[in-house]
C-alpha cells in the first residue's frame, strides 16, 4: 500500500513531537519538515530522513497530503487555510485560534476544501483524563455536581512569544484551554463563565487565572492554571457527584482514585509506550486512512475557544459572560 505523505509546519518543540508520531503513524510516511529558520527544519527532517523547507508554500509543492500545523496561535487560521486550500488535511496544534471568528473561518475553509480539520487537544489522550471521561458518561460517579482542575508550573521559558498575548492568547488559551476542552467534552456545554486573574496586568511571566462555569447540565466547574508555580509543573482533577469522588494529582505515584461508599480503588494507567501525543495523531491518522470519526472536531474545538474569549471577556470586565 501506498504510504500518504505527511508534513510539519513549525520545526520547534511541538513540531518535533508532532513529527515523531507521523513516523510512527500506519500508512503514513513523514515526507517534509518547513520552518522560516531553515537550519531548525534541516535538523528535524535530518533525525526521520524527510525533507526541509524553508516556506509553507516550498512544503505544499512537495505534495504533502496532510500537515500538522505547530507554529504560534496567531498564525493558525493563516496557515490552516493556505494547507487545505493546497488540498492537505490538517490537524492544528490548539489552541485552534486566538478568536471565534477565525475558528469559524477555519471551519468554512475545511468544508470549501472538502479535507479533515482537527485540533491537537492532546489532554483527551491521557490516560487519566480519558478513563475519567469514560467513568463519568458510564455514570460511576452518579451525576456530576463540582469539578475542579488544576494545570500548570512555570512560564514556559522556551520560547517567548508564549509571553505575547497578541502571538499567544496568554495563559486562558495556551494552557487553560486544555482543560476547558476536556471540560466540555466531560460534563457538556458551558452557558455561564465567570474568571479573575492576572492577565492584562502586567505579569505575563507570572500569569494565574481562575475560571468558573456553569454548564447546561446543572455542573459547576472551576479551573486553576498558573505560570507562577517555581515548583514544576502538574495536572489534578476532582470530580464530585452524588454517586463517588474521582481524583488524579499528575504528581503522585498513584495518580489516580476513585471512592465510594463502599470501595476504593486506586492505578496509574500511563506507562511509557502509552504516549497520549503519539495517539492523537494515529487517532487523525485513522480518520484520514479508515474514515474514523474524529477524536476532536474543529467545531468542539471552537467551542473551547469561545469560552476562553468568554473568560477573558469576564477577567476584563469583572462581570460573568453568558454563552
Amino acid at each position: 500500500m501506498t504510504k500518504l505523505k505527511a508534513g510539519v509546519i513549525g520545526a520547534g518543540g511541538m513540531g518535533s513531537t508532532h513529527a515523531r508520531g507521523w513516523a510512527k503513524a500506519e500508512g503514513f510516511t513523514l515526507a517534509a519538515i518547513a520552518d522560516v529558520d531553515f537550519p531548525k527544519a534541516e535538523a528535524l527532517a535530518s533525525k526521520h530522513g524527510a525533507s526541509a523547507f524553508g516556506s509553507v508554500e516550498a512544503l505544499f509543492a512537495s505534495g504533502v497530503e496532510v500537515v500538522s500545523v505547530c507554529l504560534p496561535s496567531d498564525l493558525h487560521r493563516s496557515i490552516t487555510e493556505q494547507a487545505l486550500a493546497a488540498g492537505c488535511h490538517v490537524l492544528c496544534e490548539k489552541p485552534m485560534a486566538l478568536s471565534v471568528t477565525d475558528c469559524d473561518s477555519m471551519i468554512t475553509a475545511a468544508k470549501t476544501a472538502g479535507r479533515l480539520l482537527s485540533v491537537a487537544q492532546v489532554v483527551r489522550f491521557f490516560p487519566e483524563f480519558a478513563n475519567a471521561h469514560s467513568l463519568v458518561k458510564n455514570g460511576d460517579v452518579g451525576k456530576p455536581a463540582v469539578i475542579r482542575t488544576r494545570r500548570g508550573g512555570g512560564f514556559p521559558g522556551w520560547s517567548s512569544w508564549f509571553g505575547d498575548q497578541a502571538q499567544s492568547g496568554g495563559i486562558l488559551f495556551d494552557l487553560a484551554v486544555h482543560d476547558i476542552d476536556w471540560l466540555l467534552w466531560t460534563f457538556g456545554p458551558a452557558e455561564r463563565v465567570y474568571a479573575k486573574g492576572l492577565t492584562e496586568r502586567g505579569f505575563e511571566r507570572l500569569d494565574h487565572a481562575l475560571i468558573t462555569l456553569r454548564h447546561t447540565s446543572g455542573a459547576i466547574s472551576h479551573t486553576e492554571v498558573t505560570w507562577a508555580d517555581p515548583k514544576g509543573g502538574g495536572a489534578t482533577f476532582e470530580i464530585a457527584g452524588d454517586a463517588g469522588l474521582l481524583s488524579h494529582d499528575s504528581r503522585k505515584e498513584v495518580s489516580l482514585s476513585f471512592r465510594t461508599e463502599t470501595r476504593t480503588s486506586t492505578g496509574r494507567p500511563l506507562i511509557p509506550s502509552d504516549d497520549p501525543y503519539d495517539k492523537q495523531i494515529a487517532a487523525f491518522a485513522r480518520a484520514i486512512t479508515r474514515g474514523a470519526l474524529l477524536a476532536v472536531t474543529a467545531e468542539e474545538a471552537r467551542d473551547a475557544v469561545a469560552v476562553a474569549a468568554a473568560a477573558r471577556e469576564s477577567l476584563k470586565t469583572g462581570r460573568a459572560i453568558t454563552l
